[in-house]
């Protein structure tokens, strides 16, 4: 099908839009309700099923050094059930809770021990270095025995535990697809169900955030570590990308990765994860949306008599605050790894609700893809690389422009990056064909067709949306990409790809040797 005739019928599909300005549009129906929590309802009536999503304004960006990756660690805790899912014994259960976190109070103070040792140069526990726990030798009888009463108190709270007691129930009324995922400005918890069973979301939603009890705290904190092992420690280029991020961000609280650091993880106290979750985890920072078979006044209803039990924000959260300097010259990285050798060029970028972000997605949708720029480039003309491409990630409090080559293994990286960087100084000196543009406009118009032909699709670009800046920023996106001119990609392209903020990544592989030095 013609992409023209593709974009007919998808629109057609959509209710007409109302206001011209706002190009295509589907019916939301919003509700704020009085302790905050926004609601958003979009009625599909031939969908037999309901996508049911939460989003909560709050990621990594909202941490600090200590407690870095503790939204990711928390987002994990909520599924650990409340005082009627997940235990057999309630009771037993909170009992086993305290005696727990006492122990575990004592074995933290032996850590924090252990890290003044390390700080001074003093003897660690050999058996505890194996197990990656900072303890001081002369602690180690005292760790052991901290360690077994924490074990067996483990082992009897397994035993009144009902494992994944919330996916079951959701499982059991035809519910698919329950998760979550954090990132560094948001996180989500989502499910698709069965029309008739919206109100076992509202219960079961509404249940975990009201009354959560983060059962298995400890034993799920190893688990995150483990995580961040096998995910980025394990592998090759784990480590150099994490490094890469924290030299790309000088200040901002962007410069940690959202799983967080190993050494904060391994000291997550209860306490930290119940003042997160009441600073944080209030209705006022929650967008819940339903996409589907649903009816609004019905949606509207539940809302209030579930979500609208949800308390108040005590007091406000912090806002933050520090901005990033301006990057005064150009940062390098190079890293010998047995990994795909890689060129990778970032610059700093707005945040994606900046009035320069439409011209920015299609600069970059431009650079992008097999018939972009790069790849036509360095691929198909130079066949200098294997691939090549480009992106512009939007977050809330600014964002990355990257473009990368992988080389070929005889190519000289001197020249690759020499090429790599004429391709970025010519778009900033040369305005985009008309061609380019009207290409780069419509892809990034079919691709938000295609997700708004979906639930979740639907539920996705209201939700990111809504946290970045306004949910209704998803039915302003296609004018405000037509409103872009050439003209306005030159005048992007020199404020942001700038000489001096450029931020270089280069990884080799250790076989190559002498014959791919060099620099730019």
């Amino acid at each position: 099908m013609k992409l023209a005739a593709f974009l007919a019928l998808s629109v057609a599909f959509l209710r007409a839009p109302q206001d011209q300005e706002l190009g295509i549009r589907i019916e939301v129906d919003e509700l704020i309700l009085d302790n905050g929590l926004k609601v958003l309802t979009v009625e599909r009536p031939n969908a037999p099923r309901v996508f049911g999503a939460l989003y909560w304004k709050v990621g990594s960006v909202n941490e600090r050094p200590g407690i870095t990756g503790l939204s990711h660690f928390f987002e994990h805790m909520m599924f650990k059930g409340t005082d009627v899912i997940g235990t057999t014994d309630p009771k037993r259960d909170r009992e086993l809770n305290a005696q727990i976190e006492e122990v575990m109070g004592k074995i933290r103070d032996l850590k924090l021990a252990g890290l003044e040792a390390i700080r001074r140069g003093l003897p660690l526990s050999e058996k505890a270095r194996k197990a990656g726990v900072t303890i001081r030798a002369e602690d180690e009888a005292t760790w052991q025995a901290l360690q077994k009463d924490y074990e067996r108190y483990i082992e009897e709270q397994k035993k009144i535990s009902i494992g994944e007691h919330l996916s079951r129930i959701f499982q059991d009324q035809g519910g698919t697809g329950l998760n979550a995922s954090t990132y560094y400005d948001w996180t989500r918890y989502y499910v698709e169900l069965p029309v008739n069973k919206v109100e076992l979301f509202f219960w079961l939603e509404s249940d975990r955030f009201l009354n959560p009890v983060f059962r298995e705290f400890y034993p799920e904190r190893e688990v995150v570590k483990e995580e961040r092992r096998m995910r980025y420690e394990s592998t090759p280029t784990g480590p150099v990308f994490e490094a890469f991020s924290a030299q790309f961000w000088m200040s901002h609280p962007y410069k940690w990765p959202v799983i967080g650091w190993m050494s904060d993880i391994d000291q997550y106290t209860y306490a930290d994860a119940q003042q997160y979750y009441e600073t944080h985890y209030v209705p006022e920072n929650c967008t819940a949306i339903f996409v589907g078979g649903c009816k609004k006044e019905e949606i509207r209803e539940l809302a209030r008599r579930y979500f609208g039990r949800l308390p108040k924000a005590k007091s406000k959260r912090d806002p933050i605050v520090t901005l990033e300097p301006k990057q005064v010259a150009e940062k390098r990285m190079e890293a010998v790894i047995n990994a795909r050798p890689m060129i990778l060029i970032q610059w700093h970028a707005p945040s994606q609700a900046h009035a320069d972000a439409p011209a920015l997605d299609l600069l970059f949708t431009i650079l992008s893809g097999r018939a972009g720029r790069l790849h036509k480039t360095l691929v198909d003309e130079k066949k200098l690389a294997l691939s090549a491409g480009a992106s512009y990630g939007g977050r809330k409090y600014g964002g990355i422009l990257s473009v990368f080559v992988n080389p070929k293994t005889e190519a000289s990286f001197e020249e690759v990056e020499k090429e790599l960087v004429a391709v970025v100084e010519r778009i900033r000196t040369e305005p985009v064909t008309e061609a380019e543009l009207v290409k780069a406009r419509n892809q990034m118009t079919a691709n938000l067709i295609r997700d708004l032909d979906t639930n979740s699709g639907i539920s996705s670009q209201l939700g990111f949306a809504d946290v970045l800046h306004d949910w209704r920023d998803v039915f302003r996106m296609i004018p405000d990409l037509n409103k872009v001119t050439p003209e306005d990609l030159v005048r992007v392209a020199k404020e942001y790809l700038t000489p001096q903020g450029r931020n270089v990544l280069v990884i080799r592989r250790p076989e190559a040797g002498a014959s791919n030095e060099g620099g730019r």
